[in-house]
């Protein structure tokens, strides 16, 4: 008998993301205040703003790597700041975020770039496997054919493209 995921659990309308009342600032500085949102499964959201407004902060609490001065952040039904290191990395790997530059290795071709996230975080991948999945999220990005070239040769345009399917190919919830 087969047990369901968290994620096949979920029901269509179910909130993953709940931010309520959300704050968080850094000195003087006031960069959340009061930022509520739900965001329920199947939804895709991006985070829009000016340079300093706080995009990056947010990401950052909604995956624990910063603490809130006060709110509550709730995902895929855990509250962020009840949970354990050894907690907060296992659903780190559920969740999938892409910032600004893309996170990109400058040193690994666009193949490698992909497989690298596949390689160190599940382990006993089969390379039939990886290279498979390497094909989907470039196929779904529409570049499968710039899998050999470096990240310096794409644009910013592809770069963001890529570094979007190498968040996508942990295939998180």
């Amino acid at each position: 008998m087969e047990t369901k995921t968290t994620t096949e659990k979920l029901i269509k309308n179910e909130p993953v993301i709940i931010i309520k009342d959300l704050y968080k600032s850094f000195g003087d500085l006031d960069v959340l205040k009061g930022v509520d949102l739900t965001v329920k499964k199947g939804e895709n959201v991006a985070i829009l703003g000016k340079s300093g407004t706080g995009k990056s902060v947010l990401i950052k609490i909604l995956v624990g790597l910063l603490k809130p001065d006060r709110g509550i952040v709730k995902v895929l039904g855990q509250n962020i700041d009840e949970l354990s290191e050894k907690e907060l990395n296992a659903l780190r790997m559920q969740v999938g975020f892409s910032f600004q530059n893309s996170a990109l290795y400058d040193s690994m071709s666009i193949r490698q770039n992909m497989e690298f996230p596949l390689t160190m975080n599940m382990k006993n991948l089969s390379k039939q496997y990886i290279a498979k999945a390497v094909d989907e999220v470039l196929d779904a990005v529409g570049l499968k054919d710039k899998m050999n070239e470096m990240p310096g040769d794409l644009s910013g345009g592809q770069r963001k493209r890529i570094g979007i399917a190498r968040t996508l190919i942990l295939r998180p919830k």
